[in-house]
């Protein structure tokens, strides 16, 4: 590229310097200028001698832009010194002295010389460009004509008669002005991408444009040229001498030149990771360049050209003990400077855990399926830790005890490697699991009151059941350290918090009770008592069915009677607040092995936030049997799960 732009610079100042070699002749200085002024005071005073002395040393000086103004003048001022002379000897009659003037284009003014009496003098009408002024004491015509623009010459006639009828003419011809062709830029400089750019061109006559490229549009305009470039495709600069003349062939080149378009140059590879103990890469060079060559590399490596576009690198051995390498190898084409990066890790002191990194994918994506084994944690500030079901004991016998039932996780996951062998695992999981609270024992009941009179009770044998389903959508971002063994297998450890989103939890009560020892007792305004209504002894068989999803504030209850008619009660609860929480907290630990892919995990992840709602834990909660018993303070619940994962990454 370097040399692309030192060749384009190298161009340019050879035309600017050939634009600049030849000096130009001296043109409109200021000591020409001041002459000519002084040389044509003296001869408007008549000081011919004088004038003609000053007219000779602006002639000297070489200056173009007055040159042929002064040999007219030198001219005029010879026939005037010899009109002079040949008045002083011979007697008056009617002459002039000379029958033609030429002006230069510039023009200026000439005198002409009247020998006679009672003459006159007059211009044809209609010649604006040409006047005169008589002056017959000295016996001048002067003759004034205006500057030429065109190149072309023009003549007119100034007529002299004297009292006699006797009439001479004097041939006023004025100079075409040279041609001028002159452009607003020599230099134009497009991009490869094509554009349009306008020259400017000041001239005095026609002229055309020649030697236009095909890759180069031109249009002329009324004193301009648009020129458009058309995209240059190819790898190589366009280099162009566009030409404007005139019918007198004098011209000017304008100088065009197009960049290339830069060469297209990748790699299959950009990087390469080499074990201490070396080996060999193959690298694909992709590019539309006529030729590539590489250098600049380190010497720890050896480069073979395979075929047109392939590289074999050669890793040697690292021998340092600690002492990673890092390098880069260099490829180049006509436009492009494209570089790879080569590094080695050093040869430990035991060989026990290789440190070169894994191989596959920068990003990778996976998928995994794991099994759940959930251990649900719960505690309170209370003497007795009671479930979300109210029984009405309120002692050790309603203690809350937890099992688990398992369950499993599906997810989809995205391993990136962060530096070396430093990872970030991302992914998003569906949860689902189960587990379980159950009691028995013997129980007091109380039945619903039929009667405003008297109430029922007893005592009861019950056995109840609690089973809970918990789904949710859980998303862990874990940093996970790989240990290779080679470079398809290795060990990794993770961690990471992990943010779990609740979609349902429901609970399914189930169970039964009974008893043969029911008696009735008053209500005394309507109050329950301990004294006995009657000597009536009944019994009593109940079931209990019920569902609770723990992320609403609403459960139902249905009981159900075994006595007889099978008569059953919906009992539906609404709560303040939902007994559980959706949006938790957790931290996962773990760690695995994968082979080409395929791996294996054990993970703990701990949940740190309590997803118990308190509203909920510190009041009634759900009363299935038309009682409470005492409240219980400061619930807490956390549900830790043990993950066994399969799992695939699409690593290679």
């Amino acid at each position: 590229m370097k040399q692309r732009v030192y060749s384009l610079a190298f161009f340019l100042c050879v035309i600017c310097l050939g634009s600049y070699a030849v000096p130009k002749d001296h043109y409109n200085t200021a000591i020409c200028t001041e002459l000519v002024k002084r040389a044509n005071a003296s001869f408007n005073k008549g000081k011919y001698n004088d004038a003609k002395v000053l007219y000779e040393q602006a002639l000297a000086t070489g200056d173009g832009y007055y040159a042929e103004f002064c040999r007219t003048k030198l001219k005029a001022t010879h026939a005037l010194l010899a009109g002079n002379k040949k008045r002083g000897n011979t007697t008056s009659v009617f002459e002039i002295s000379q029958d033609t003037v030429k002006i230069s284009y510039v023009g200026g003014d000439y005198p002409i010389h009247v020998d006679g009496s009672n003459w006159s003098a007059s211009t044809p009408t209609g010649e604006d460009w040409c006047r005169i002024e008589v002056d017959k004491k000295k016996g001048i015509v002067k003759i004034y004509s205006s500057p030429n623009h065109s190149t072309n010459s023009r003549n007119t006639f100034v007529t002299i008669k004297n009292g006699n009828g006797r009439k001479k003419t004097v041939e006023v011809i004025n100079e075409g002005s040279p041609e001028i062709l002159r452009s607003s830029a020599q230099n134009l400089v497009f991009t490869p991408n094509g554009e349009t750019n306008v020259v400017d061109i000041d001239a005095n006559t026609d002229w055309n444009i020649a030697d236009v490229p095909e890759w180069i549009r031109a249009i002329k305009g009324t004193g301009d040229i648009q020129f458009t470039a058309s995209p240059n495709d190819e790898n190589k600069d366009r280099i162009a001498q566009v030409k404007v003349e005139t019918p007198s062939k004098q011209e000017i080149t304008i100088n065009i030149i197009q960049g290339a378009t830069l060469d297209s140059l990748a790699f299959s590879k950009n990087n390469l990771h080499f074990g201490p103990d070396g080996g060999d890469e193959y690298i694909h060079v992709l590019t539309n360049a006529d030729d590539w060559r590489f250098g600049d590399f380190p010497h720890w490596c050896q480069l073979e050209r395979v075929n047109d576009n392939t590289i074999k690198v050669h890793c040697t051995p690292n021998e340092p003990v600690d002492m990673p390498r890092e390098a880069s190898i260099n490829v180049t084409t006509g436009t492009q400077h494209l570089g790879i990066n080569v590094s080695q890790a050093s040869k430990p002191i035991f060989h026990i855990i290789p440190t070169d990194g894994i191989g596959g994918r920068r990003i990778s994506f996976g998928v995994a399926a794991s099994y759940i084994y959930p251990f649900v944690s719960a505690k309170s500030s209370s003497p007795h830790t009671f479930s979300a079901v109210n029984y009405a004991l309120g002692n050790e016998n309603e203690q809350v005890s937890y099992s688990s039932t398992g369950g499993f996780n599906v997810s989809v996951f995205a391993d990136i490697r962060l530096y070396k062998n430093l990872y970030l695992n991302a992914g998003l999981g569906f949860m689902y699991y189960r587990y379980k609270n159950e009691l028995s024992g013997t129980m007091p009941i109380i039945l619903p009151q039929t009667s405003a009179n008297f109430y029922s009770k007893g005592t009861a044998l019950y056995s109840y059941k609690e089973n809970y389903t918990d789904i949710s959508l859980d998303v862990p971002v874990l940093a996970s350290y790989r240990i290779p063994l080679n470079r398809k297998s290795h060990f990794q450890i993770n961690l990471g918090p992990v943010l779990s989103i609740g979609l349902s939890s429901n609970l399914d009560f189930s169970g039964k009770s009974n008893s043969s020892d029911i008696r009735n007792y008053k209500i005394v305004n309507g109050k329950y008592t301990e004294i006995q209504y009657d000597n009536e002894v009944n019994g009593s068989h109940l079931n209990y069915d019920g569902k609770f999803n723990l992320y609403s504030t609403k459960a139902d209850l249905r009981m159900m009677t075994s006595d007889g008619n099978n008569d059953y009660k919906d009992t539906p609860s609404t709560f303040d607040s939902s007994p559980f929480k959706r949006i938790n907290f957790g931290i996962r630990i773990g760690a695995g092995y994968e082979y080409m892919g395929i791996s294996l995990n054990l993970s703990y992840q701990f949940m740190v936030t309590n997803m118990a709602d308190k509203k909920f834990w510190d009041s009634d909660r759900w009363m299935v049997f038309g009682r409470g018993s005492d409240l219980m303070t400061g619930y807490s619940q956390r549900n830790n799960l043990l993950l066994v994962t399969l799992g695939y990454t699409f690593r290679y």
